[in-house]
């Protein structure tokens, strides 16, 4: 028999399981956050083979700040209007498109494009995947935006040891071929994911609706804490760690230590704050974070700061998916995806900005000036986030959806 959702499709009997449309869709996710993390890794790579100059690979690096801020803001809406297959196929093509480019390009001017590609296309294809996945239970919107966390951590970390390999075996351009094809691999069956029901909205303003939610606001605020520690790590963290005599190895063991709590308990961490309510579990973790991120200002001793750095991520597990399911919770059914897109945008640019006063106030004035500057930025962005969550109080989990929202 033939269901509906098939029909739909145009392929009958062949309607991905939602096991394995969760599968693919992570897969996918993983595929691309690893094309970043290959591109952060040998952009020192790029400088010397395509003898590009320093303000050159700043632009390389800042035009992924401009993608992930145009497509959360101006892309990911259209998932919420029926458009989330097509927004899965577009994506996972651009994305693929780019990511290849950026392999076979050697200008700067090709560099930043392809670079620009493979940001708007993750950013399609991120924003629909979280509707699909979320739309499918909404009774377990923390535990499923907590394990799609942990993959994109764990891309984005296992990108650079695989391109370092890849690039040293085989040249610098095989990591971004080898990568863009894998993701190739996954575009056929994601391809064959269902439109999840979509609640159309004749609403044209939706970010004047979202921006006049206070329970919204707090969880972009939720979000923007999170983002500005994160722009602040990534913007001094190796040089504060070779400063105190840290190797290269060891700063990327240190960075594998931050990761590891993050990619095997995000999950559990957006469960807990399911239960006891997002904004007040992140308030509740961003009220520690400013202390613990105040001490990596207090010693030299690397590994203390490695340990302080466990620490930090093992908060972030609760703090991360929290912002994500506070917004999730308080947004209208049919801005879900437009909401995770405004918080996404937000939290680009709060660490755009983060990350680039960072380096200039730790080279000007020290570490303990950075880290108590960042310390700060997150209790202010704490109290904003418990000011606009008062009585936070959103709908019951919505029951799963009747048809599996996101397949068969």
């Amino acid at each position: 028999m033939v269901t509906a959702a098939e029909r739909e499709q145009g392929k009958p009997g062949r309607a991905l399981s939602a096991r394995r449309s969760d599968a693919l869709l992570l897969a996918a996710t993983a595929i691309e956050t690893m094309g970043h993390g290959a591109i952060f890794a040998l952009l020192a790579d790029l400088k010397s083979e395509y003898d590009l100059t320093a303000q050159g690979i700043g632009v390389i690096a800042a035009t992924s700040f401009f993608a992930a801020l145009i497509s959360q803001i101006a892309i990911a809406r259209y998932a919420d209007r029926g458009h989330s297959r097509l927004m899965l196929r577009l994506g996972l093509a651009i994305a693929g498109i780019g990511m290849l480019g950026f392999g076979l390009s050697g200008e700067l001017w090709q560099l930043v494009l392809m670079r620009l590609l493979l940001g708007l296309g993750s950013g399609a294809f991120m924003s629909a995947s979280r509707r699909v996945l979320v739309m499918r239970d909404l009774s377990r919107t923390g535990e499923i935006l907590g394990r799609l966390t942990a993959v994109e951590v764990a891309g984005f970390i296992a990108g650079p040891p695989i391109a370092a390999v890849l690039a040293s075996t085989f040249g610098l351009r095989a990591p971004f071929i080898v990568l863009a094809g894998a993701l190739a691999l996954t575009a056929p069956a994601v391809a064959r994911i269902v439109e999840p029901p979509a609640e159309i909205s004749t609403e044209k303003r939706t970010l004047r609706v979202l921006l006049g939610n206070r329970a919204v606001l707090a969880g972009v605020a939720v979000g923007a804490a999170w983002a500005l520690s994160m722009g602040v790590f990534d913007a001094v963290w190796a040089v504060f760690m070779k400063d105190r005599g840290a190797s290269t190895n060891f700063v990327g063991f240190s960075l594998a230590v931050f990761a590891f709590p993050l990619v095997l308990f995000s999950a559990a961490g957006g469960r807990l704050a399911d239960r006891v309510g997002p904004v007040r579990a992140a308030v509740f973790s961003m009220t520690i974070t400013v202390p613990v991120m105040l001490l990596y200002g207090f010693t030299d001793n690397i590994w203390i700061l490695c340990v302080i750095a466990l620490v930090h991520s093992g908060i972030d597990t609760v703090t991360m998916p929290a912002a994500r399911i506070a917004v999730a919770r308080a947004a209208p059914p049919e801005l879900l995806a437009s909401g995770q897109g405004l918080s996404g945008g937000v939290g680009a640019l709060v660490g755009g900005l983060a990350s680039l006063a960072a380096a200039p106030i730790y080279d000007g004035a020290g570490a303990l000036a950075v880290w108590g500057a960042g310390a700060g930025g997150i209790g202010l962005l704490t109290l904003l986030a418990a000011w606009w969550g008062r009585g936070y109080a959103p709908a019951p989990p919505r029951p799963a959806d009747p048809s599996g929202g996101g397949a068969q």
